[in-house]
């Protein structure tokens, strides 16, 4: 086994199922915490660019902007009504799409965890942007323009929620993340490529 997995059994829990949903505009460090997370706990992830690109690559023309996230929820809820923990990665602008998946959570019976990244150097965000890998085969990552874009139109969140500013280093947001939806876990020593 590699050296960077946690086996999932590690996390089975006599509780519910998790639901960690990552939010917040493009170049933020969202998928790259939610993948980490992926990876350590063996929790599904949904990250919307995949959809995004499956139905771009699909051709099927002008679907509703929403469709990728009505997809999301439908897996979720598949998901979490079979007791597996989920990993969502997406803006989120909209309070409406948030509170969807808070019900969907209380629906199955889960706990629900909201992450918001933001970062609060513009200065950094735009050069983060510049240099983001792509995270999704095929998907071209946005860039600085559409960045601000989402930023006008992103609403504030009402839920309870953690914030993660991107100004500071990525293990340090990372651990910050596990205390907030694993609290009480060792990972200190498990080996897990940044």
């Amino acid at each position: 086994m590699a050296p960077d997995i946690i086996q999932p059994d590690t996390f089975k829990r006599r509780g519910p199922p998790r639901l960690v949903l990552f939010s917040g505009p493009p170049g933020v460090g969202k998928s790259s915490l939610s993948y980490r997370l992926a990876r350590q706990t063996g929790w599904s992830i949904f990250p919307k660019d995949q959809f995004d690109r499956s139905l771009q690559r699909l051709n099927l023309g002008n679907y509703p902007r929403f469709t990728a996230y009505e997809m999301m929820f439908d897996l979720v809820e598949l998901n979490l009504r079979n007791r597996v923990s989920v990993i969502l990665d997406a803006v989120f602008p909209i309070e409406n799409f948030r509170y969807q998946a808070k019900d969907l959570t209380e629906q199955c019976r889960a706990e629900f965890f909201a992450i918001v990244c933001y970062c609060s150097d513009h200065a950094l965000w735009r050069k983060r942007l510049e240099n983001r890998p792509e995270m999704v085969r095929g998907w071209i990552p946005a860039g600085w323009g559409e960045a601000l874009r989402v930023e006008s139109y992103y609403q504030a969140w009402t839920l309870p929620h953690l914030y993660l500013d991107a100004v500071h280093p990525f293990d340090h947001n990372f651990k910050t993340l596990l205390d907030y939806v694993l609290p009480n876990s060792n990972f200190e020593d498990v080996v897990v490529e940044a």
